[in-house]
């Protein structure tokens, strides 16, 4: 094999690629199902015509970060962009000046962190360009930030690399995740404009690189002056091999990022943000809700805290809002019964000030952006989905921009009391069955075994233990939740959670075991007779499933209307390896236990 000079000159493991290829696009291909016998040369070509698509018209002034070989400062040059093209190492940097920059003064041994003035000054460029370079440069808001400062008013920045989505993976990769990349746009004011994921289309660059590896390898061990060669590009071939079984695992990935300079900046919260938060929440929604409250739903929930996203414009208001209290989930499994449980976030006060309503379209809106912030900052690779209701107005909104997927329509179920009062249990029915109901301030470990004996009864619901239960209704600020256990001779066999308004008696939440539905007719009567007389109605939320749940409220004489305000529980899925996302909608819709008490609206 005849090397050129200037090849063996190159870094590892540049030399590598370069030896590979047989030019110097050393960059992911996009291989797309309309070009079936593409090279890898083609497929190169074409991911870089899919990037300047992305660019401003020439002759804007690119930064190309970190530039490789120079292959592609040249070809943007051709196009008749204004070209500076940057990387630390001066072997890179000599290769590039004589391959291409024997005409031209466009190559500089930079890193972009230096303060170089007359190259890095502020606001010098329409773009900056970054091929397969960002996963070289860290911490990531540090290169956002001064991305931002080098860029002009509306300046773009265009990413494409490969990305990380199983954090499991940080420790063997350089590669970063990609909802740290998100995250870090949106911190440092890039509005995302694109954000396309691209892995399917890059995986057979792996291939390519595998099989081209195997192929040249003893010929490259032969070529390169180094006795440490083969173990060198053994442990080379050995990453790629990985990378190509971690992109066919879904673990990693290839996206396109583009981000436009932008007067609003998105972050999650810091402390002391509540009372600007309160103030626009009681502003929006004309409620009066206390600091206490606010403390309670998203300081003092034991499950997770302070997962509150926020948009900021320029002078530092607050103009939205979007944010998620995290419950812990149960799912058992149909063929054992054994519980896996994991958290997701619930997610409620989604609001926008009125003044910035107007300001982008769909996925560019403030509160879209804030949403998908959200999803990058808590959720992506960390939870398989999270969720909450929804009105039918917000169904489009939700579909087209948030990512939301909707469940059927929640069932309401109503029994009129004025008519219909419950009948006291009869004395023989009394004594034999043994149920007594007790009003409780305080849960023990009583409540943790019902549920992990219910669980696999119910198959897949919200932790219903003791430490949800007592954060929940008890320790909610409000006092507006009044809980009631049902026992059996002694032993706790369920619990309802009420609260009244407007002398209408709202059931919130309930678990009782299927063997002893009888109980209710107890806790019914007990608390329309001596706890809320003046109720005229009984209302609550319960999905279908388990059947033998809803069918017994049909036999308590509650009827299943139209919710009326059309709510729908809806969810947003998300890279995670705790559930399989293909069946989750037939889970959720299947499967899913759910009441009032599931939202924040009870």
């Amino acid at each position: 094999m005849k090397i050129d000079s200037l090849i063996l000159q190159l870094p590892p493991p540049f030399n590598y690629y370069r030896l590979m290829c047989d030019s110097d696009h050393l960059h992911f291909g996009l291989w797309l199902p309309d070009a079936p016998g593409l090279t890898v040369e083609g497929a190169q070509e074409r991911m870089f015509e899919k990037l300047v698509s992305y660019l401003p018209e020439p002759p804007a002034k690119i930064l190309d970060v970190g530039c490789g070989l120079g292959c592609s400062a040249d070809m943007l040059s051709s196009k008749g962009f204004d070209v500076t093209a940057i990387a630390p190492s001066p072997e890179l940097i000599e290769y590039a000046i004589q391959r291409y920059g024997a005409d031209k003064d466009c190559f500089r041994v930079l890193d972009l962190f230096d303060e170089d003035v007359s190259i890095l000054a502020e606001g010098s460029y329409d773009a900056l360009f970054f091929q397969e370079s960002l996963q070289y440069l860290r911490p990531l808001n540090e290169v956002m930030r001064k991305a931002r400062r080098l860029l002009r008013d509306k300046g773009l920045l265009i990413i494409a690399d490969q990305v990380c989505y199983d954090g499991k993976l940080k420790s063997e990769t350089a590669v970063h995740m990609s909802r740290d990349i998100y995250a870090a746009l949106s911190e440092s004011g890039f509005r995302i404009t694109e954000d396309q994921k691209i892995g399917r289309e890059v995986v057979p660059t792996c291939e390519w690189a595998v099989d081209r590896l195997t192929e040249l390898f003893d010929d490259l061990v032969s070529a390169l002056n180094d006795p440490n060669a083969e173990d060198h590009l053994l442990s080379f071939l050995n990453k790629w091999k990985k990378q190509k079984a971690w992109h066919e695992s879904g673990r990693f990935g290839y996206e396109i990022f583009v981000g436009k300079k932008d007067p609003f900046f998105i972050r999650s919260y810091k402390e002391g943000d509540e009372h600007e938060i309160l103030a626009m929440f009681n502003e929006v929604f004309k409620e009066d809700r206390s600091l206490d409250q606010w403390y309670w739903k998203f300081r003092d929930n034991p499950f997770g805290s302070h997962e509150v996203c926020m948009a900021f414009s320029q002078d530092d208001k607050i103009v939205s809002h979007y944010a998620g209290f995290p419950v812990c989930l149960s799912s058992a499994s149909e063929d054992d019964g054994r519980v896996l449980n994991f958290t997701v976030p619930q997610i409620g006060d989604t609001m926008t000030d009125p003044s910035i309503r107007r300001i982008g379209l769909g996925k560019t809106g403030i509160l879209a952006r804030t949403a998908h912030y959200f999803y990058a900052k808590f959720c992506e690779g960390s939870v398989p989905f999270g969720y909450g209701p929804n009105t039918a107005n917000m169904r489009k909104l939700g579909e087209r921009y948030l990512g939301y997927i909707y469940l059927d329509p929640i069932p309401f179920w109503v029994r009129d009391l004025s008519r219909a009062p419950f009948r006291r249990p009869g004395l023989l029915s009394r004594i034999l069955q043994g149920f007594t109901v007790e009003e409780v301030d305080s849960v023990n470990e009583e409540w943790d075994t019902l549920f992990d004996r219910l669980c696999p009864v119910y198959r897949f619901l919200i932790r219903r233990d003791a430490t949800y239960v007592k954060w929940r209704y008890l320790d909610c600020p409000d006092k507006v939740h009044r809980v009631f256990t049902v026992r059996k001779r002694g032993a706790l066999v369920g619990w309802s959670v009420f609260s009244l308004r407007n002398k209408k008696l709202l059931w919130g939440d309930a678990l009782f075991a299927k063997e002893c539905l009888d109980g209710l007719s107890h806790l019914f009567y007990h608390f329309s007779t001596k706890c809320f007389p003046e109720a005229v109605s009984i209302q609550a939320w319960f999905s279908y499933h388990p059947e033998w749940w809803s069918n017994h409220l049909k036999t308590l004489g509650f009827e299943a209307v139209r919710e009326p305000n059309d709510l729908a529980f809806c969810y947003h899925t998300f890279w995670n390896d705790i559930l399989d996302n293909e069946k989750l909608h037939e889970k959720l819709n299947t499967s899913f236990y759910y009441t009032w008490g599931d939202s924040d609206l009870f």
